[in-house]
């Protein structure tokens, strides 16, 4: 009867340990799946054309190529003297690279000046956009554009008529 108490004591002890072990293994599961998901949501914005972008100052940019019609790669990696690097974006029909420097620190700005030797050395053209430019981005990026190509706005937006906003009345081009 006492080998049967002690058997009974043993094989519980078993049954006790293996839900604990269940318990703390779908809980560490439950952890990294949560972490999965937050790390795919955290910091991304979907744009137009369906591109995952990492900042807004990258969505407003994106979004304003694919407005244009203007055919993009999102951070396509390349090799320049041997190092990968990913670059923001890539106009393939123009042969043309963009860059967003939309941060800072020193780690960043290090980062920057190693990519702007590289793309410099492999001569490849680089159109750069920095913050400062968001105060008025759109003209700010046709005219970094325009020394590659001709761009088309016209297709996409007429000009608006004015009104006043006391009479309705249509205002002239002093206005």
């Amino acid at each position: 009867m006492e080998d049967l108490f002690v058997f009974l004591i043993i094989v519980s002890i078993f049954f006790l340990l293996g839900f604990i072990s269940a318990y703390f293994v779908s809980i560490k599961y439950k952890k990294q799946r949560t972490n999965k998901e937050k790390k795919v949501k955290i910091g991304k914005y979907r744009c137009l054309d369906g591109h995952l972008v990492r900042s807004k100052g990258e969505l407003i940019i994106d979004n304003y190529l694919f407005f244009l019609g203007i055919s993009h790669v999102y951070e396509k990696v390349i090799i320049l003297r041997g190092n990968n690097v990913k670059c923001d974006w890539f106009l393939p029909k123009f042969n043309l690279y963009i860059e967003y420097w939309g941060y800072s620190g020193e780690k960043y700005n290090k980062r920057k000046e190693e990519k702007l030797k590289l793309y410099h050395k492999e001569k490849i053209r680089l159109i750069s956009i920095e913050n400062w430019m968001f105060y008025d981005i759109y003209t700010n990026i046709n005219r970094k554009l325009e020394k590659y190509m001709k761009i088309h706005q016209e297709r996409f937006w007429k000009p608006i008529k004015k009104f006043c906003s006391n009479c309705g009345s249509e205002l002239d081009e002093r206005f």
